[in-house]
């Protein structure tokens, strides 16, 4: 019951994350961490009737074998605070790399923290398959939206040119998802095949949805007109973070006009990757599917 009401709660806050971004393209952090919290509290009081409260009492036991100490927990706040630590290390990963805005990051700390496994019980298949589902549904989705504003434009040639001045950092990100690949070796070979062909692809993409966004999703507009949330086009000068701007910095902007940014909103991905795992439908499913080819 505590499971399902915390698979049910973190579609409900992914939905209402999605409504946001569609709407002003800001999702208030308050909508985010109500999720991370239930899906932490929930797991918490499933995991009460398994915990041995004999060892989380023994101070001595946590200072000497932490690693017992914190399987007397149970295991769905067990599996909650794994997998919530996985997908927000994934997600706040590419925040800092300037890939994501922070409502993507919250949004997959809410993906692990709320359904770190299925319903019917414990297992790795159902967080490897809603990641799939993201990857999968995220390329789908930006690739769509790229194409469609890209029309007519020459946004392929830049793109070249772009990763041409870019190649030693693009041959770490390449090094970096090869490692990535390595360690998810343990659920197959072609899985891990599958999984660096995504992640190669991510790092193109973003390339590629980098100069769409610098060439064509910017526009000039009157600083009286500049809202709480919105993102300059000088980002490079915020660490390279996808952050949006304050009230007070608004107020402190001495030009009559400012460049803004509008990008991908990427938040609908997550409710519907998650919807299509409850299902049954893409990740591991696509992946035996072609390993039965």
């Amino acid at each position: 019951m505590y499971i399902a009401a915390s698979h049910t709660i973190a579609f409900i806050v992914l939905s209402v994350a999605a409504v946001f971004d569609l709407k002003t393209t800001e999702v208030p952090d308050t909508v985010s961490i109500v999720g991370v919290l239930a899906g932490l509290g929930l797991h918490l009081t499933a995991s009460i009737p398994h915990m041995d409260f004999a060892v989380l009492t023994n101070l001595a036991t946590l200072l000497s074998d932490p690693l017992i100490w914190f399987q007397a927990l149970g295991d769905p706040l067990l599996w909650s605070i794994g997998a919530g630590a996985a997908f927000s290390v994934y997600g706040w990963g590419l925040y800092f790399l300037g890939m994501w805005g922070g409502a993507d990051a919250f949004a997959m700390s809410v993906i692990g923290f709320g359904t770190p496994y299925a319903i019917s019980g414990t297992g790795i298949s159902f967080g490897i398959s809603i990641f799939l589902n993201i990857l999968f549904l995220g390329m789908i989705y930006s690739l769509g939206y790229a194409f469609y504003i890209s029309t007519g434009n020459n946004a392929l040639s830049k793109t070249w040119k772009t990763v041409r001045t870019q190649e030693k950092r693009i041959s770490m990100e390449i090094m970096f998802a090869g490692l990535l690949s390595a360690f998810m070796s343990v659920t197959g070979f072609y899985v891990s095949l599958l999984y660096f062909g995504i992640l190669l692809g991510l790092i193109f993409l973003y390339r590629y949805l980098k100069v769409i966004q610098d060439d064509l999703m910017t526009k000039k507009i009157p600083v009286s007109d500049l809202e709480p949330g919105d993102v300059l086009d000088d980002t490079e000068e915020q660490g390279g973070k996808v952050k949006g701007i304050t009230e007070e910095q608004i107020n402190s902007i001495d030009k009559d006009k400012v460049r803004i940014k509008t990008g991908v909103r990427f938040i609908p991905v997550f409710p519907a990757a998650l919807l299509l795992t409850e299902l049954g439908i893409g990740g591991l499913s696509v992946i035996a599917f072609i390993l039965s080819l």
